[in-house]
């Protein structure tokens, strides 16, 4: 990291400070038409459910959180994808919550 941006200009990216296996079932859940094509499960109201591989916590500047990934072609943010909700334990729970 920079310890001198006032003495100069740019913009620093998110740093992955640490990754943290997943020891339960956990899902991204996404709401959209048609559903994403790596989507593991479908329910109702266009409620579809990605396996989370990892969670990792991202420093970005003075703030810090948690985003989930995944693994297709490549591994990915759970959160860059379009139609992104949040994260369940399983398609039931996800329903509730989002649908």
């Amino acid at each position: 990291m920079c310890n001198h941006c006032h003495e100069h200009t740019h913009t620093h990216a998110p740093e992955i400070v640490q990754l943290m296996p997943i020891t339960h079932p956990l899902f991204a859940v996404y709401q959209s038409s048609p559903p994403p094509a790596f989507a593991s499960e479908k329910g109702k109201n266009n409620i579809s459910l990605v396996p989370v591989l990892f969670m990792g916590l991202i420093r970005h500047g003075e703030k810090s959180m948690v985003e989930g990934f995944f693994a297709s072609g490549t591994i990915q943010s759970c959160e860059d994808i379009d139609g992104f909700k949040g994260y369940a334990a399983s398609l039931d729970v996800a329903e509730k919550l989002y649908a």
